[in-house]
């Protein structure tokens, strides 16, 4: 399989990041002395809607302006999907090419909690918003993800015409996979939920119930 390239999403595909988002709000809300609300509903969509909109405050601050602060301070509370250590060690060992784009920041820590569960060398290039030199508030997510992977496959020598995956659990990473001309593979983990059906307008190539499955449909092909 040396003539395959996958690009990996973090957040909701890799890393289960929902304690990590937990322990960020309770944390707000006890700095602030305010109650907080169920974990159901901290972890819910509708108060991540709130938070991106810029409309939720817990106390004086207004959440969205601290945000950065999940991947940066509390990865140590994350964890990769069961399965996803296995996965990616199996498509490292036959010679598959692998690289990490986030639209949000976090590279560092990103690296220590691959180190952390011993994959760190499966992969090239981990880049993520903090690689964009200065410019990574101004950059849409898009545009932000595009140019990443990009790099990342001018870093692995990734040559035209070798197979290459997009893998993700949100219709952007399927758009990502489209402009890269990649077989785009979602994934119903993290945000998955969201993702239209095979062969729905915006939908993946192939739909996994989780990233764990991966190793099995790249190495099988």
């Amino acid at each position: 399989m040396r003539g395959t390239t996958v690009v990996l999403d973090r957040d909701g595909t890799l890393l289960d990041f929902y304690e990590m988002f937990h322990r960020f709000v309770l944390d707000l809300h006890e700095r602030q002395r305010v109650t907080p609300p169920s974990r159901e509903e901290i972890l819910g969509f509708a108060y991540w809607t709130e938070i991106t909109s810029g409309r939720l405050r817990i106390g004086s601050v207004r959440v969205r302006d601290r945000v950065d602060e999940v991947a940066l301070r509390y990865m140590e509370h994350g964890r990769l999907y069961a399965g996803v250590p296995a996965m990616l060690t199996a498509l490292s060992r036959a010679g598959v090419r692998l690289a990490l784009v986030s639209s949000w920041v976090g590279t560092e820590p990103t690296v220590s909690l691959f180190e952390r569960y011993g994959v760190r060398h499966c992969f090239g290039p981990v880049l993520t918003r903090d690689d964009l030199a200065g410019r990574g508030t101004e950059t849409a997510d898009a545009d932000c993800k595009t140019e990443l992977a990009r790099r990342a496959l001018d870093d692995l020598g990734h040559p035209t015409g070798d197979r290459l995956y997009v893998v993700g659990d949100t219709p952007s990473d399927m758009a990502l996979g489209r402009r890269l001309e990649a077989v785009t593979v979602g994934v119903r983990t993290g945000n998955g939920g969201t993702l239209p059906d095979r062969g729905a307008p915006g939908g993946p190539d192939v739909l996994l119930p989780s990233a764990a499955e991966l190793a099995t449909l790249v190495l099988g092909r």
